[in-house]
């Protein structure tokens, strides 16, 4: 007899569960594939050991999981309620609970079961299309990208069937708690009393639109807001608890508003009486009343995976533009050479085949101490005492002819310069410089400009930033120490083969170490910097303090392609996870809001039953349901969608990047889903209530 029920009730509630089957679906092809690509040998054997895609991929496994529990037990939930009176009429004919449970346990079963065969089927079939678009993403190119694992097949089955055990050990202690006086009481009653306003929920409701803006304002200002916290005890701390502290405001104040502030504006629309009377807006509101009671707090949830979603989609993008620049920025040319390896890197090139060095450009550092200071957001200046590296404007000129990364500088003045920052790069709208530069000698210059920093890896460089300064004064300059770095152009038909072979026969390692002290004494700098210590060696165990000299090492050389071919396959890998997990964010949001109206149009239509009675046209009740369903769908996805914009645009503001456009181009993308997932239920929601096959 139970077996009869659960296909009985299986057939009755095909159409909630084919939306189920369809995100179950889907979410079993993304974990299969993901797990079958670590197993992918073709695929590993071609990456080596410079990305490991095992972490990442079990990583968005994790979420993955997560993100279908969730949705498992939304749906599990909504199936519950809507056949609440089924549930007590087992009871009133004598089924115990351990039969209703094991009635829908077998329910559960078989449709995970259904889920899971045809999803291991088309994950098999789809596996190659994944691994193709992997290996698209990260600019590989391999033979062979299909295969059927069957340790991903077992992995996939062990995984869902742990989740429908969870959903169903759920179920179960969700019908044991459930007594046949409250399943069969009149849900709407208790709805009505419980959806009531009082003056303490107004206040609430107020309070969370009031959040919400404040959010958004914070989010606006968010570099006050970050210098805000950086003057309290917080110090720098406060740069990375800012974002935090902005995201629980919003957080808290989505749940207060889709919990009350509704609530509110309905309760405000009902005292303009002339609108509320008009045409079915009192069968709206009523409706929308008990909606908001039923799903406020999944409408909280839906909002928060679409503003999480929209950032994985959009973040991706502007990730990966970002990483994809840092190329241009620490590799600009094919290669940059300290001058202890030129001679090395130089045979190499030219004794492989078709390869020729297409241009060499001598690039000559002066390094020496200096005195300036850094503006962090509003705060106050801070003072640095440090080596800086100085090139001549002829020498960066030169440069500029075979690095179109570097843009024009004029000097003015004879004591302008221009500061060229790697910080600039990234923090351009955290960081700044304040107007004056001191040079050991005394020599005193006026910040014409600050620049992003083109001129290849700072490591060679020491790290340490560089300032363009006229030739005349370059040449004034004798403290310090000077050296060289050679940039080089190569053509040759075969970049990947050349670059493994330099990097098979010079190993990047760390040379030409430089020593340095520097105090700041009668308003001028007194110390030096040297390539030989000039202090002892200290004893073993002893402290080192900021007035000691300190020590640092130079990078012997940079290759661009194989920084390109490392960072293409990180933020291809970086950005395959984000989207995949965004998308699927976005269909189980979208499935849960199908579900949930088509549980309330189950529920209605004894209403609207009634409606046609009392000679209300189908065309006003289309125009009624389009409605209802606008409430449920708009607002979780205008908010949604508001908070990832202020997100990207916070995360424009600290971190400088030309890709955010990618960012909000998914925030329309989602409408058009949303619009879709919108009209697709309210067709299916209409063919419900008004008894259409």
């Amino acid at each position: 007899m139970i077996f009869n029920l659960s296909w009985k009730n299986f057939k009755g509630q095909f159409l909630n569960y084919l939306v189920y089957f369809v995100s179950m679906t889907f979410a079993v092809v993304v974990y299969y594939c993901f797990s079958a690509i670590t197993y992918n040998r073709s695929l590993t054997n071609r990456l080596g050991q410079e990305i490991h895609i095992d972490g990442a991929m079990n990583l968005g496994g994790v979420l993955i999981v997560i993100m279908i529990l969730g949705f498992m037990f939304a749906a599990n939930h909504f199936f519950l309620l809507k056949r609440r009176k089924e549930i007590g009429l087992y009871q009133l004919v004598g089924m115990k609970k351990a039969q209703i449970s094991l009635l829908f346990f077998i329910e559960t079963l078989f449709l995970g079961a259904i889920s899971l065969i045809t999803g291991l089927f088309l994950g098999v079939i789809f596996s190659k299309l994944f691994s193709m678009i992997l290996a698209k993403a990260m600019f590989i190119q391999v033979e062979s990208l299909f295969s059927i694992s069957i340790p991903s097949m077992i992995q996939t089955s062990v995984v869902f069937v742990f989740m429908l055990l969870a959903v169903s050990i759920r179920s179960t202690w969700l019908i044991y708690l459930y007594q046949v006086t409250n399943l069969l009481t009149p849900e709407n009653k208790r709805l009505a009393t419980s959806s009531r306003l009082s003056g303490f929920k107004a206040g609430l409701g107020v309070f969370g639109a009031f959040l919400i803006l404040l959010g958004y304002f914070l989010s606006y200002n968010i570099v006050r807001f970050i210098a805000l916290l950086m003057k309290t005890s917080l110090g720098f701390s406060g740069f990375f608890i800012a974002p935090l502290v902005i995201l629980a405001i919003c957080c808290i104040g989505t749940f207060l508003f889709f919990k009350y502030t509704m609530h509110l504006v309905v309760y405000l629309f009902t005292k303009n009486r002339s609108a509320y009377y008009r045409n079915l807006n009192m069968v709206t509101i009523g409706n929308t009343k008990l909606h908001m009671t039923r799903v406020g707090s999944t409408l909280f949830a839906v909002t928060i995976f679409i503003a999480i979603a929209l950032g994985m989609i959009g973040g991706s993008a502007s990730v990966y533009t970002i990483g994809m620049n840092s190329v241009n920025i620490v590799a600009p040319n094919d290669y940059i050479v300290a001058e202890d390896d030129l001679d090395k890197i130089v045979g190499t090139i030219e004794n492989e085949p078709d390869t020729s060095i297409k241009s060499q450009v001598e690039l000559n550092y002066k390094l020496t101490g200096s005195r300036y200071s850094l503006k962090i957001g509003q705060d106050a200046s801070q003072s640095n005492l440090s080596p800086v590296n100085i090139m001549a404007l002829s020498n960066y000129r030169e440069f500029q002819k075979y690095n179109h990364y570097l843009k024009n500088i004029d000097l003015k003045h004879p004591t302008d310069l221009v500061v060229l920052d790697s910080i600039q790069n990234t923090l351009a709208g955290v960081i700044r410089y304040d107007s004056d530069f001191i040079f050991s000698e005394n020599a005193r210059f006026q910040i014409a400009d600050v620049r992003p920093d083109y001129l290849g890896q700072d490591l060679l460089r020491y790290s340490f930033p560089t300032v363009i300064v006229s030739d005349e004064e370059f040449n004034k300059i004798n403290t310090g120490i000077s050296y060289s770095l050679y940039a080089i152009n190569v053509e040759s038909k075969d970049e990947e083969a050349l670059s493994d072979k330099i990097a098979e026969e010079i190993k990047p390692k760390w040379i030409a170490p430089v020593y340095y002290n520097y105090q700041w004494k009668n308003q001028k700098i007194e110390g030096y910097t040297s390539k030989t210590s000039q202090h002892p060696e200290k004893k073993e165990g002893q402290d080192q303090s900021d007035s000691d000299e300190q020590e640092y090492w130079q990078l012997n050389y940079t290759s661009r392609f194989s920084d390109l071919r490392y960072k293409r396959r990180e933020m291809g890998l970086f950005i395959y996870v984000a989207m995949f997990l965004g998308i699927l964010a976005l269909i189980i949001t979208g499935s849960i809001l199908m579900l949930h109206q088509f549980s309330e149009a189950e529920r209605e239509k004894e209403r609207y039953e009634l409606l046609k009675k009392i000679g209300i046209s189908e065309k006003e009740i289309r125009k009624l349901v389009y409605q209802q369903n606008s409430i449920i769908f708009f607002p979780p996805m205008i908010i949604g969608v508001l908070h990832a914009s202020f997100a990207i645009y916070i995360f424009s503001k600290i971190v400088t990047s030309s890709g955010y456009w990618l960012a909000y181009l998914s925030c329309g993308l989602l409408i058009l889903i949303y619009l879709a997932y919108y009209f697709l239920t309210s067709a299916i929601y209409i063919r419900i209530v008004l008894e259409k096959d």
